[in-house]
């Protein structure tokens, strides 16, 4: 909390056998440090019998249906395309009310096809690219941006789809304010006009994001 994180991602379960030692302290301490726990599960590419084994984790360890499930797809086994058994995952998940879920993957493997975030179940990704000043994939929900942020990864939450608390913003109707010669606009966009005349020949938008 006091290096500004707001939230965790444990890892659960791997393949179809292996539970991690550390999960069920982690997940507790996650709860009393933070308002939301998530959980991921590293994929070997068996999608149902993995799915399975993961749900079956998730309900042991109490957690219910507003979890973010995260499927981590990158083990050096998997077939060169993924995303047929990442959909079979996913699908099992979902069927089975559990539907804040998002496929974690390298930028490589989504920019390569690897992970075809166009036909996956759910388009929600949390994309890993170290050493970069952006994930280098459009749109990606969550980035994890190091390995090593006091010893643990770290990511930046875009939208809210990693800490299940995914919001739509409402805009600020267009204002503003001046004094004294300054001015503060709240607004998406601002019209720019190259000449005196204030016609649509001479005019250009300048569009502004968030903040």
């Amino acid at each position: 909390m006091k290096w500004g994180a707001d939230g965790i991602m444990v890892k659960l379960t791997e393949g179809t056998g292996y539970l991690s030692p550390k999960a069920g302290n982690q997940i507790a301490n996650g709860f009393k440090v933070f308002n939301t726990v998530g959980v991921y599960h590293f994929f070997h590419g068996r999608g149902t019998a993995e799915a399975q084994y993961f749900l079956a984790w998730v309900k042991k360890m109490g957690l219910d249906k507003s979890t973010v499930l995260a499927i981590d797809v990158e083990s050096p086994d998997l077939p060169w395309k993924t995303t047929s058994q990442v959909n079979v995952f996913l699908r099992y998940l979902v069927a089975h009310g559990y539907k804040n879920v998002i496929t974690y993957g390298s930028g490589s493997w989504f920019n390569a096809g690897r992970i075809n975030r166009s036909q996956l179940v759910d388009k929600a990704i949390w994309v890993a690219a170290y050493g970069v000043s952006q994930p280098g994939v459009a749109k990606a929900n969550a980035w994890q941006y190091t390995d090593n942020f006091h010893g643990v990864d770290c990511s930046y939450d875009f939208d809210g789809k990693l800490s299940g608390k995914t919001t739509k913003a409402t805009p600020k109707k267009a204002s503003y304010w001046a004094d004294n010669g300054l001015y503060e606009v709240i607004t998406s966009e601002v019209n720019v006009y190259g000449k005196p005349a204030l016609d649509k020949a001479n005019k250009r938008r300048i569009h502004f994001s968030k903040g």
